[in-house]
């Protein structure tokens, strides 16, 4: 008889791609994984995949199996949601963020988390964008924060703030009140974190757009670390204006006018289309709150 593990392991092998990655989601071994395909192959009396093809092609008989599977999956995480609240089941939720969200409105986040949904144990992972975007579709996180630019056609999004940018650089560097052209501020190194980051991206794509070449100085995927390699007079750095407003207020830092400011960023909560339940619906509404006040 078909059960609900094989169809699990099945449901979720499509999914994700591999079979390594359904075995990770659920737990089990891939050699368990694999028995439990060959299994309800069996149980269904025909092929489920298209013999002799390189990658799962799943054959008519699968493809129908695969439809009945996702009513089946859907079902089983409405009860899971209804389940009697005496259980007091704890539930681990993987969350990436990145660390401009650490920093500003996360702690808000976790203590409303806590409030609302004391069975649930956050789980956090601080990354770089990129990097985060790619767990997520591994099926290694839940869901995530990023900016939209991040967001893929598998990914289901909900908005949760706007974050305004800002070019800084070590005080006296311009003279007071100068507007600078993109290809003036190129001939100053220009600060970026690692490949995978946000910010690295965004600079780069600004100045390729205008077909302007300039000089990177790979500082540290940690905009602290960016801020003081700018006091130190290494270079310019674009990064949240929100995060420093009160080093700039001092005077700690100048902040460079252009004659183009850089674009806000929107930062999404995304998650797997597949994988959308009243908990991320929850969680998604904590975060926009914590993002508005943070």
């Amino acid at each position: 008889m078909i059960n609900i593990k094989q169809i699990e392991t099945f449901y979720w092998t499509l999914k994700l791609g591999t079979l390594q990655r359904a075995a990770t989601r659920l737990f089990i071994t891939q050699s368990a994984a694999t028995k439990r395909l060959q299994e309800l192959e069996k149980q269904a009396c025909l092929p489920l995949f298209e013999a002799g093809s390189h990658k799962a092609q799943l054959s008519a008989k699968g493809a129908e199996l695969l439809e009945a599977s996702e009513g089946l999956i859907r079902s089983l995480a409405a009860l899971e949601t209804m389940r009697d609240a005496s259980r007091q089941a704890l539930r681990t939720v993987r969350m990436g963020v990145t660390e401009l969200v650490t920093i500003t409105w996360f702690t808000d986040f976790v203590a409303r988390s806590k409030t609302a949904l004391p069975d649930i144990e956050l789980h956090p992972d601080v990354d770089l964008s990129a990097r985060l975007q790619r767990k997520l579709l591994d099926g290694d996180l839940d869901l995530i924060v990023i900016p939209q630019d991040y967001v893929t056609a598998a990914m289901a999004s909900i908005p949760l703030q706007s974050v305004a940018f800002t070019w800084l650089a070590p005080p006296g560097l311009f003279p007071l009140g100068t507007t600078l052209s993109l290809k003036q501020l190129a001939l100053w190194p220009i600060i970026v974190q690692g490949p995978d980051s946000g910010i690295t991206q965004r600079c780069e794509q600004l100045f390729a757009e205008q077909g302007i070449e300039f000089n990177h100085v790979y500082g540290s995927n940690s905009l602290f670390a960016l801020l003081a390699l700018i006091r130190a007079g290494v270079g310019i750095s674009c990064l949240p204006r929100g995060l420093f407003v009160g080093e700039i207020e001092r005077g700690e830092f100048q902040e460079v006018t252009l004659e183009v400011p850089p674009a806000p960023v929107n930062y999404q909560l995304a998650f797997l289309k597949h994988g959308r339940t009243e908990l991320i619906e929850t969680l998604a509404g904590l975060a926009r709150l914590s993002a508005m006040n943070g």
